[in-house]
C-alpha cells in the first residue's frame, strides 16, 4: 500500500535545526562570504542524515555517502567556478573508517576548503591547481552529521588539528513527549515531507549589508561561543556574519532586521555543544 500524503509530524520537532542548516545552504548565495560548516551532533535515530537530505535537489550541493580526498579532486572544477558550493557527506563514520593515512588527508583536504582555499597539490599522483585569477583559493562548505559518542571520541584531535572550528556543531537530543510524538507518526504510517530545494540566482550573488547594532550582536555572540570552545572566537565570529547575511537573503533582503540578529542569537544556543532538548 502507498505512504500515507500526511507529512511526519515528528519532524515539525526538527524545525530550528533545519532552519540552521538553511540558513548554512543559502551562504552559498552570498558574494562576500564563505559557504559555512555544519556539523548535526546527536543519537542514533535523530534523523540527522534527515535533515541534511531535505535539501536535495538543490544545484549548489553535491551529497557523498563517501569519499576521499582524491574524491574531492573530482569536483575540482565545479568549485573553481562556484557551481558546487557545499558538500554533504551523508556518512561521515565511513569516511572516518577508512585507513588512518586516508581519513586523515581527507579530513585536512576538508578543512583547508573550509577555511583557507585551496590553492594546488602535488604528490604521487602529479600536479593539482586549484586558483584563477577570478577565484585563487576556492571553498565550499561541508555539511555533516555524527553520533555523540563518536564526535566525544574525535573532539580532542580535532581541536588540536583545528578541524572544530571549521564548522558549527549543532548539538540536540529529544524530549521524551518528542520520542513519543515520533512513535506516533511512525504508528500512522507518515510521510517525511518533501525534499526543499533551494534555487537563486548565482549571478549576481547576494550581496547584503549588517546593520551596525546587529554586527555588534554578531560579535558578542562569536565571543562566547569562543570562550565556551576554547579559542578566540575569530572563525565563529565570520561564520555568524554569514549566517546573519543569509538570514536576510533568504527573504530576498539587501540588509539585515532586528529578525535577523534574533536569529543567531536563537541558533548560537544550539553551537555550544549543550545537547539542547528538542
Amino acid at each position: 500500500m502507498p505512504k500515507s500524503t500526511q507529512q511526519y509530524s515528528g519532524f515539525n520537532r526538527l524545525k530550528p535545526v533545519i532552519e540552521i542548516v538553511k540558513a548554512c545552504v543559502w551562504t552559498g548565495a552570498l558574494a562576500d562570504e564563505n559557504p559555512v560548516s555544519v556539523m548535526l551532533i546527536a543519537e542514533q535515530e535523530s534523523c540527522k542524515t534527515e535533515v541534511l537530505k531535505h535539501f536535495y535537489g538543490t544545484p549548489t550541493i553535491q551529497y557523498q555517502s563517501d569519499v576521499t580526498s582524491k574524491g574531492v579532486a573530482t569536483f575540482k572544477r565545479d568549485i573553481m567556478e562556484h557551481r558546487l558550493k557545499h558538500l554533504c557527506l551523508l556518512d561521515l563514520v565511513k569516511i572516518l573508517a577508512h585507513g588512518k593515512g586516508v581519513s586523515e588527508r581527507t579530513l585536512q583536504t576538508l578543512s583547508t576548503l573550509m577555511e583557507e582555499g585551496e590553492s594546488g597539490t602535488s604528490d604521487g599522483g602529479g600536479r593539482e591547481n586549484w586558483s584563477t585569477e577570478e577565484n585563487p583559493w576556492p571553498r565550499i562548505g561541508v555539511m555533516m552529521a555524527i553520533t555523540t559518542s563518536f564526535f566525544n571520541g574525535k573532539a580532542g584531535h580535532w581541536r588540536k588539528t583545528g578541524f572544530m572550528s571549521r564548522f558549527l556543531p549543532v548539538s540536540f537530543e529529544y524530549k521524551e513527549e518528542t520520542v513519543a510524538t515520533i512513535h506516533e507518526s511512525i504508528r500512522k504510517g507518515l510521510s517525511l515531507p518533501p525534499p526543499e530545494k533551494q534555487l537563486w540566482s548565482l549571478h549576481p550573488l547576494a550581496k547584503v549589508e549588517i546593520k551596525t547594532p546587529h554586527q555588534r550582536i554578531v560579535e558578542l555572540e562569536a565571543r562566547a561561543l569562543g570562550n565556551k570552545m576554547d579559542t578566540y572566537g575569530f572563525r565563529y565570529h565570520k561564520i555568524l556574519r554569514s549566517l546573519i547575511k543569509a538570514s536576510a537573503a533568504m527573504e530576498l533582503r539587501r540588509v539585515t532586521i532586528d529578525k535577523d540578529a534574533e536569529n543567531i542569537t536563537k541558533w548560537a544556543r544550539y553551537f555550544a555543544m549543550e545537547r539542547i532538548e528538542l
